[in-house]
């Protein structure tokens, strides 16, 4: 795919993730007019500037659109269609989260410390504790 298509399909998908996000802070506002509309006449309404934040939810959405249009450059030789690149840019910030803490083999070789590096049995041990004792909860 050529570059420059990938980076509008890429920023499609960041403003697409964008769009859910402010359909979910509507809907919960929503939800909120209707329960205290059933339950209390008397109490105000909650106003919408609590759920949407104009400047904030404005810089995320440029933010979502940026990471999504670099997710796409970054990945327009392994794109092979439109969607894919939609989705390479829905996912760009979890994408791009994955790639800048990536440890390579050589960094955790070459770690001060080798008590820092977790064994394989204490993170399954972990794992296996935290789901326990999300059972029992």
């Amino acid at each position: 795919m050529h570059w420059q298509q990938a980076v509008l399909l890429g920023a499609t998908g960041g403003l697409v993730v964008e769009i859910i996000a402010v359909w979910a802070n509507l809907t919960a506002w929503q939800r909120d007019r209707h329960r205290i509309r059933a339950n209390s006449r008397k109490r105000a309404l909650p106003p919408l500037t609590r759920y949407i934040d104009p400047p904030a939810d404005a810089l995320v959405a440029l933010t979502r659109l940026l990471m999504g249009a670099g997710a796409g450059w970054l990945m327009h030789d392994q794109v092979t269609g439109p969607m894919a690149a939609i989705a390479v840019g829905a996912a760009a910030p979890a994408l791009l989260r994955q790639l800048g803490t990536a440890r390579t083999v050589q960094e955790a070789l070459q770690a001060s410390d080798i008590s820092q590096v977790p064994r394989a049995a204490d993170t399954v041990g972990a794992s296996s504790r935290n789901l326990a004792e999300g059972a029992i909860e």
